[in-house]
């Protein structure tokens, strides 16, 4: 069944809704690069608050100090069991702190991953040619209700 540029092949009930399977969406490049640049627009939107906030942590030479020591330092293996836990100052970067840092730069790297996939896809997508997405490829490009 086709209806407004949607082809639709089977339906099935699922938890309670109904779910689409085969699902398609006829989309040209030029709708596709238009909604891929929304969405870069957000993605990059996002990356500077995160890139601010790593670089609000990157002025701190102190935390920064001690964040590579504690992450590197713990990997030096102790012959004494005993020595194995060490303490650290209150100086010292806190877990809580290591993880958020860690989040950060985790978060940075997909974003960064995502605009270099997005932009290649611009770059290579003819704009007069249809296109047939599924739902996942729909929402990753940017496309919204």
């Amino acid at each position: 069944m086709k209806r407004n540029g949607v082809s639709r092949t089977i339906s099935q009930k699922c938890g309670g809704k109904t779910v689409a399977k085969g699902l398609r969406f006829k989309k040209t490049g030029r709708d596709i690069k238009v909604a891929v640049g929304k969405r870069v627009e957000q993605l990059q939107q996002r990356l500077a608050r995160r890139n601010l906030s790593l670089e609000e942590f990157s002025n701190d030479r102190a935390m920064v100090r001690s964040l590579l020591i504690r992450s590197l330092g713990g990997r030096v293996r102790y012959r004494n069991p005993a020595d194995a836990a060490p303490l650290h100052p209150d100086s010292d970067i806190s877990g809580e702190q290591m993880e958020e840092v860690r989040k950060v730069c985790e978060r940075i790297f997909e974003l960064e991953e995502e605009l270099r996939r997005l932009r290649l896809l611009v770059n290579h997508l003819a704009e007069d040619e249809v296109f047939e997405l599924d739902f996942a490829q729909l929402a990753a490009y940017g496309f919204e209700p």
